[in-house]
């Protein structure tokens, strides 16, 4: 019961986070755009997704926003890290990367009770669909984390 009372109280406090500005910034959707549509134009294999299309009533959910985090936080270390090669590739991949590392900064106090519901996350794809997904991702963090403020 004690431990029902503080995830209640650790999802209460996510929906009083502040909204991260690079969300809406018509810029970071512009250099994801270029740096995504590079990716999707280099993938010869669509035949499955990372992400699924969730509904709207799913990114409506308390945990919602805190799930898209994580997988953000994954996004970060282990897809758009810093490389030579990549940030020569995908010349917006810096502003990017840095607007999302903003994003991930102010959500992670709000978020750390879903770790658990992160575990299974760890499966690699292709990092070019990966990184063609990114937009994606960047859509889910948009309308979930936009729920509650």
């Amino acid at each position: 019961k004690a431990l029902e009372s503080q995830h209640e109280l650790q999802i209460s406090s996510a929906m009083h986070l502040t909204r991260p500005k690079p969300l809406d910034s018509s810029i970071t959707w512009n250099d994801l755009y270029m740096m995504t549509n590079l990716a999707q134009m280099e993938d010869t294999d669509h035949e499955t997704r990372l992400l699924p299309v969730i509904s709207e009533v799913m990114l409506k959910q308390e945990d919602s926003c805190c799930i898209n985090a994580m997988i953000l936080n994954y996004y970060l270390k282990h897809i758009l890290h810093a490389d030579e090669h990549v940030d020569k590739k995908y010349p917006h991949i810096r502003f990017v990367r840095s607007d999302l590392q903003r994003i991930a900064h102010i959500l992670k106090p709000h978020c750390v009770s879903v770790q658990k519901l992160f575990d299974h996350f760890n499966q690699l794809i292709s990092r070019y669909v990966l990184f063609g997904e990114t937009i994606i991702l960047f859509h889910y963090l948009f309308e979930s984390c936009n729920a509650r403020m």
